[in-house]
């Protein structure tokens, strides 16, 4: 009896230390709406994902999650958000190493993911919040390319946090019935609101620093953040923001926001789905309670696409007075584009078109034609605005082509590109194709450059050896330029604006050799 005494004694003692062992690594932590458990994905990583950091209703805006007193496992990703996969948006993802796209979705799926140092710190890290690109159309914080794990294992002193929100019809609907002066249908972006609000109120308790908290993101979302700073002009949150190929000009151009409502293509869709041709309360409570699986599918099939909505609540109309007036939020910024952004564009588009009379040479034309308008020019313009506003500003221009990467001869550094080598995550692009040493050699210094501007939005990459950019001398940064694969150069940034002035002649240009060669 004393033996038993003795070997359970042993064992209780044995499961309380395993207790507050797990507890002092840090892998159960006490948020907000209760306490969650990760998981060491490395041996200096501490993960956890699929923590929901808000819950909505259709069409609704999002509010806190429910509090809870159990333990939640975030152990693994929760479902991703409905998306958008028409041919265009599906060849696009595989283009771009959306590997993993066919994961589990539902509307249940405002989560967000954090990975953060497992080793005991004296001070708590700078944290990196990622916003996915897509159009706002498609996306997941779920997919490979975006797992932090790597960026933390390889780094110090950084979190990174990546979330999900709402697309297409459900972050966005266009609905006339929820048109109002004081609230916003722009779902999506106050998820993204609502996101960020959790992160600052939450990653102390991870272990990263809430008063060091930067923004990131690619298209879409680079955009999100973009906006974000228009709509939050005296936030205290946000320190600083990397604006990866895509800013506001990608709604003031049309390509990602409709001036006003399209009451068109709701109607059309809700009559497809037997509700009803008539913009009316009924309309709108049928359309509520079609199943999202239903509903997503008819608006892949019917090629319905809802975009952001000016409602001069998270999207304004007077974008262009408000950047000159320097009404936003005045923190540093770190932005630029790829070499090569259309790239992806015209061949996702060819792919699904019949085969024409297309050339190669008119391709790249094209291409490079839709890189200048849609996203180098629109950074310049971003960056000169916040010059004008003394805003602590770098610019960069990515160039690199790695054959995991770039897998096809027509494409080049492409539209998204930069992603894998921002995160770390190059092995998860082709599973035949081995990343080059001075691809991770590459991958390493962009990170420590991001890793840089977090810690210290003002001054880091000043002490990092990158010149504040002004456009009338060599501060612009070229990262995989093949002179310095795994450096930068320097150049001029008014040598890649040169064209800006005749955006309207490029585009006609453009309309003409579609026209004639597609």
């Amino acid at each position: 009896m004393k033996y038993l005494f003795a070997v359970l004694s042993s064992a209780i003692s044995i499961c309380h230390a395993l207790s507050v062992d797990a507890t002092t690594d840090g892998l159960v932590v006490n948020t907000e709406q209760g306490p969650v458990s990760g998981t060491l994905s490395a041996p200096t990583v501490r993960q956890f994902l699929g923590v929901p950091y808000a819950s909505a209703q259709r069409w609704q805006a999002p509010t806190s999650p429910p509090k809870r007193s159990s333990i939640l496992r975030a152990t693994s990703f929760s479902d991703t958000c409905p998306q958008n996969l028409a041919p265009a948006n599906l060849e696009f993802l595989k283009l771009a190493g959306g590997q993993g796209i066919n994961i589990p979705e539902s509307e249940n799926c405002l989560t967000a993911n954090i990975w953060v140092p497992s080793v005991s710190r004296k001070q708590k890290t700078a944290v990196l919040v990622w916003i996915y690109g897509g159009a706002f159309q498609f996306g997941s914080s779920n997919l490979p390319i975006y797992n932090g794990q790597n960026f933390v294992r390889d780094n110090e002193d950084i979190t990174i946090v990546t979330f999900n929100y709402r697309l297409n019809i459900f972050g966005q609907p266009n609905a006339p019935q929820l048109i109002s002066n004081s609230k916003s249908q722009n779902f999506g972006l106050l998820d993204v609101e609502a996101a960020i609000q959790w992160v600052h109120q939450n990653i102390g308790a991870f272990g990263g620093d809430p008063e060091r908290i930067s923004l990131f993101g690619q298209s879409a979302g680079s955009t999100a953040t973009d906006a974000y700073t228009f709509s939050h002009p005296q936030d205290k949150i946000v320190k600083g923001t990397i604006q990866q190929s895509g800013n506001l000009g990608l709604v003031t151009n049309g390509l990602l926001a409709n001036p006003t409502i399209d009451e068109t293509t709701w109607n059309n869709l809700a009559s497809n789905l037997g509700c009803g041709k008539t913009a009316n309360n009924a309309q709108l409570s049928c359309m509520k309670a079609v199943p999202f699986r239903a509903l997503e599918n008819a608006v892949i099939k019917t090629g319905s696409t809802f975009n952001l909505l000016t409602d001069n609540i998270t999207i304004f109309s007077d974008i262009t007075a408000r950047a000159a007036a320097g009404n936003f939020l005045k923190v540093p910024v770190l932005g630029g584009s790829t070499l090569n952004e259309g790239d992806i564009f015209t061949v996702a588009s060819e792919l699904i078109s019949p085969p024409g009379v297309a050339l190669p040479f008119v391709t790249e034309v094209l291409s490079d034609i839709q890189t200048q308008t849609t996203f180098t020019c629109p950074a310049g313009t971003t960056a000169q605005g916040r010059l004008n506003a003394r805003v602590p500003t770098w610019r960069y221009q990515y160039q690199a082509i790695f054959p995991n990467i770039s897998p096809r001869p027509d494409l080049r550094a492409y539209h998204a590109s930069e992603i894998p080598i921002a995160f770390g995550t190059y092995n998860t692009t082709s599973a035949s194709i081995p990343p080059t040493p001075n691809e991770i050699a590459l991958s390493k210094y962009v990170q420590a450059a991001w890793v840089a501007f977090a810690r210290n939005p003002s001054q880091g990459l000043v002490n990092f050896g990158w010149p504040l950019y002004d456009p009338a001398t060599t501060s612009l940064v070229q990262l995989g330029n093949p002179s310095n694969l795994t450096g930068i150069v320097l150049t001029s940034g008014s040598l890649l604006d040169t064209t800006c002035g005749n955006v309207p002649q490029l585009l006609s240009f453009s309309g003409q050799l579609s026209a004639n060669f597609a």
